[in-house]
């Protein structure tokens, strides 16, 4: 009885660490390793309107001059250059139709993925080997915005956004919220960012690990500033931009566990600017 006790728990404890394993696989990047990015992040902000009943939602993108794309990639490589055998390459994705693929198949479905680790759609990885072999890279980053849940809910269910931006939630209008308004907080502003930092492994495309910038457990970023006088439906940059700085702690804080957890940087990595850095040696 002893010994098949034994064997039981050696047979149990050889599947566990197998398995988590296999959720969780960890490269060695040698030296002249080299790493693609593929920014993906639109340069347009996004502001979202939530009423308890519904009339008034809307969704309403503006051009702003935030530089947000240029931010992410600065970051992302001032923490590679952390890592000295590392070589980062850019990766350009002109193309429309290829973005959007990227987004779907790359960003969105992988990281709303309900298998560990997720699955990569056949198509997407399809795509990632075409962009990626011409600059013979051995690592992928992928950085850019999805739609899906949110950290805000409605009830119990989490509100669909998309991008990132200004999210702002009135639960009374009209008669209530003038009779109500001055007693309790009824509206609250937030800035938000559906943005994911996904790392891949090519030839062949194998996930290593990825971060979402809004993910649950993470605190939310109210702007407790926000002029409520202003036109909720035509809002001036002044109050849009009041979400920027949040924005970019959501992305520094989503780059910095990204690049630590698939131990592409050192932990503790420091993401302060620096120039591009993007070059290194040209593709064999």
């Amino acid at each position: 009885m002893l010994r098949r006790s034994i064997a039981f728990l050696a047979c149990t404890l050889f599947f566990f660490f197998t398995f988590a394993c296999a959720k969780n696989p960890k490269f060695n990047f040698t030296q002249g390793t080299r790493v693609g990015i593929v920014n993906l992040l639109e340069s347009d902000a996004t502001h979202t309107n939530f009423t308890s009943f519904g009339q008034d939602n809307f969704t309403k993108t503006y051009a702003v001059n935030w530089q947000i794309p240029s931010y992410a990639e600065h970051k992302l490589i001032t923490g590679l250059k952390k890592n000295t055998d590392l070589t980062v390459v850019e990766i350009k994705v002109s193309e429309a139709s290829k973005q959007k693929a990227l987004r779907l198949n790359m960003i969105e479905r992988v990281l709303l993925s309900e298998t560990a680790p997720p699955t990569i759609p056949p198509e997407g990885a399809r795509l990632m080997e075409t962009i990626s072999d011409p600059e013979n890279v051995q690592v992928v980053i992928i950085i850019g915005s999805y739609s899906g849940p949110s950290a805000y809910k409605s009830a119990e269910n989490p509100i669909f956004l998309e991008g990132y931006g200004l999210f702002t939630r009135i639960l009374l209008r009209g008669i209530f919220e003038k009779v109500f308004g001055g007693l309790l907080s009824f509206r609250k502003a937030y800035a938000f960012a559906q943005i994911g930092v996904i790392v891949f492994r090519v030839q062949p495309v194998i996930y290593i690990g990825s971060v979402k910038t809004s993910s649950k457990g993470r605190p939310l970023r109210p702007l407790n500033d926000f002029d409520w006088n202003a036109d909720i439906n035509h809002l001036p940059e002044s109050e849009l931009a009041k979400a920027r700085p949040k924005i970019e702690q959501y992305i520094k804080e989503a780059i910095k566990k990204a690049l630590t957890v698939t131990h592409l940087a050192p932990s503790g990595t420091a993401l302060e600017d620096t120039g591009s850095g993007i070059g290194g040696a040209p593709a064999r």
